[in-house]
């Protein structure tokens, strides 16, 4: 078992792994989970949102910041469209010209076609937005059953990962512990915690904020260019169904997982990313 941190900038690094294990949000759980452990990659970027993609001087410093403190660079990326996927590609075509091949997340089958195609130097690692597992903070975990977690899920997509050329499945807690398998399948198992996301989409409220009144808030707004206000914003959310801290970055909302939830997927994780705060 190892550690990974999901950071929003170089300088938000912590100087090392007790640094991090000591952090409130950090949990009983996650101290008991690997505490010898040791931190071994940065994970940056946006799972959610194409227009938070880092440019290529930011995502240069980000490798670089790896490369000096001997951590592996993990790029995050979300679903994309052809805009995007375009931006994407001419952005690791930089990285990979100035010799930087950092791992990539993908979230969307057409940026997996991209790696395979133009990048095959780039380990693929395969984003928990591709697990389809109900998350719902309102609803209890499913049950274990007598035999333990149910580690056939999900074999069919893992299957096909492995067949592509993918060298890691990431996920999040949901609410039946098994996507990520036994890990008889070679595929590095990684759990992305404390926060799992809820639902995301295109309707950015931080956007929609900054929209002009009588603009076309969710319409038109939709067109128009984003200058990421919700860059390290997150706020708050308070329902009436649910009493779990929930949580909103940009276009997705997350809640804190349990600590029952993260012990059950814990024990069928390679590594650990965890997140300082929710981040789209």
């Amino acid at each position: 078992m190892d550690y990974g941190l999901r950071i929003a900038s170089p300088e938000s690094t912590p100087p090392g792994c007790q640094e991090l294990l000591a952090a409130e949000w950090a949990g009983e759980v996650l101290h008991e989970a690997c505490p010898d452990a040791s931190l071994t990659a940065l994970y940056f970027g946006s799972e959610f949102c194409q227009e938070l993609l880092p440019g290529r001087e930011d995502t240069e410093a980000f490798c670089a910041h790896c490369q000096a403190l001997g951590l592996e660079a993990v790029l995050l990326t979300p679903i994309v469209t052809y805009k995007g996927l375009d931006r994407l590609d001419r952005l690791l075509a930089s990285l990979t010209g100035q010799g930087w091949f950092p791992a990539v997340v993908f979230n969307d089958w057409g940026v997996l076609e991209l790696l395979r195609k133009s990048y095959p130097a780039i380990p693929p690692r395969m984003g928990r937005l591709m697990n389809r597992g109900l998350r719902d903070p309102r609803l209890t975990m499913q049950d274990m059953g007598p035999d333990g977690e149910n580690t056939a899920r999900g074999a069919g997509i893992r299957k096909l990962a492995k067949s592509l050329g993918v060298c890691a499945l990431e996920s999040d807690a949901d609410l039946e512990p098994g996507y990520l398998g036994s890990g008889d399948d070679g595929l590095e198992r990684t759990l992305h915690v404390p926060f799992t996301f809820v639902a995301s989409g295109r309707n950015c409220l931080e956007k929609a904020a900054v929209t002009p009144v009588g603009a076309g808030t969710f319409t038109r707004g939709l067109k128009t260019g984003c200058t990421a206000p919700c860059r390290g914003v997150c706020r708050r959310e308070v329902r009436q169904d649910t009493d779990q801290p929930l949580w909103r970055a940009g276009n997705t909302l997350f809640f804190t997982a349990q600590q029952a939830w993260i012990s059950r997927h814990v024990a069928l994780a390679d590594k650990l990313v965890f997140h300082q705060q929710a981040m789209p």
